[in-house]
């Protein structure tokens, strides 16, 4: 039984951009048929085909250019309240692109869009920890480049039941914009978080702006992997030794404070963790 569906669009491909931004809704049960439903009303309401953030920056040119400031801020609040009415949390992962190679050393990956959808495996888990059995259909916006490595490492896990179980693995699929809607308010996420990224690496703090706060209406689960987080986790690899199956359990809780007084902490909280693991998997 499918019990959400989670969509995702990416930002930050281009050749120049530091981050990579991975993001978007989980919807559950009818919420995404209604948050359809209401988001083609507004647009149809503004005169709009689609809403792309990229277009809504741009005055006097795209698919807004019809529209006054005050039209065009309008739109923008009602498809806010939209996504907050409908979507039960959102995900932005991120990742530094100088810094990959450090974060994934030891790891299958080799690109950073697939490494980001991975991660979207275990922001489902954790979300849905605890609950009735039930899968999540996966939709990512199509044409990202690393798409491959991301659907071949699903079908292999997908294989396991077991594992099939644990991250509620449904459906795996790419779709447009025009096609499934919700990817637009997806794009709204990723495009406010790399921008929020650019301003914390210029040494601002997270949220502080309301491009990003005006979206923190629904609960958000936001993590960033940068030099930092690298080499933490390189760290942990080599104190976690020969055990992958842990190792992958702790790596979604590997914020940079929380590796930071992990490893401040020394052997003796590793291993505390490790017991945690261990009675949690039974």
């Amino acid at each position: 039984m499918v019990i959400a569906e989670a969509f995702f669009d990416e930002s930050g491909t281009n050749d120049d951009a530091k981050n990579l931004c991975i993001g978007g809704y989980v919807f559950e049960g009818e919420s995404s048929a209604a948050f359809e439903a209401e988001w083609k009303r507004m647009l149809q309401r503004f005169d709009l085909p689609y809403f792309h953030m990229r277009e809504f920056r741009q005055d006097g040119k795209g698919v807004f250019k019809h529209l006054s400031v005050d039209l065009r801020k309008a739109s923008l609040d009602e498809a806010i309240k939209i996504i907050e009415k409908h979507a039960t949390c959102g995900f932005a992962f991120s990742v530094d692109k100088e810094h990959f190679g450090n974060v994934v050393a030891g790891s299958p990956w080799t690109r950073e869009y697939s490494f980001l959808v991975n991660q979207t495996f275990y922001g489902i888990e954790d979300r849905f920890r605890g609950r009735d059995a039930g899968s999540v259909n996966y939709v990512f916006e199509n044409g990202a480049e690393g798409w491959g490595e991301a659907e071949k490492v699903f079908k292999e896990t997908k294989k396991q039941p077991e594992l099939e179980a644990k991250y509620r693995l449904g459906e795996f699929r790419r779709e447009t914009k025009d096609g499934a809607v919700q990817l637009q308010a997806a794009d709204l996420l990723v495009w406010s978080t790399l921008r929020e990224r650019r301003r914390i690496d210029e040494g601002q703090k997270l949220g502080k702006h309301l491009e990003f706060k005006r979206l923190t209406g629904v609960h958000l689960y936001v993590h960033h992997w940068d030099g930092e987080a690298g080499n933490m986790i390189r760290w942990v690899r080599q104190v976690i030794g020969n055990d992958p199956a842990f190792l992958e359990w702790l790596l979604p809780f590997a914020t940079p404070k929380f590796l930071t007084w992990l490893k401040a902490s020394g052997p003796a909280a590793v291993n505390y963790f490790r017991a945690v693991f261990r009675k949690e998997e039974g």
